[in-house]
């Protein structure tokens, strides 16, 4: 299992992704066997919160690791990232 922490961003036309994610909508964590799973979980998980009003959002996922000493701050690996929209037959 791994651990992900995932940002969530309105998908604008025209905003560079840095843009996008500087000021993410929401932020968590999710365990799952790998992002794919993720993004079943925080998907189904959104799926209520949006569904009155679809709106095209994007995800990043990144893996983070616990640090090697117990304490401390967690690493994060490279972003994976990936589109969400929700339409009316949602």
């Amino acid at each position: 299992m791994n651990t992900y922490v995932y940002y969530i961003a309105e998908r604008i036309p025209g905003a560079m992704e840095m843009q996008r994610f500087a000021h993410p909508i929401h932020v968590g964590l999710v365990t799952a066997s790998d992002h794919e799973a993720a993004y079943s979980a925080v998907l189904e998980d959104l799926r209520p919160t949006f569904a009155d009003e679809p709106q095209h959002l994007e995800v990043r996922f990144e893996v983070v690791s616990p640090p090697r000493s117990g304490s401390g701050v967690w690493r994060h690996g490279k972003p994976i990232d990936v589109d969400i929209t929700f339409t009316s037959a949602d």
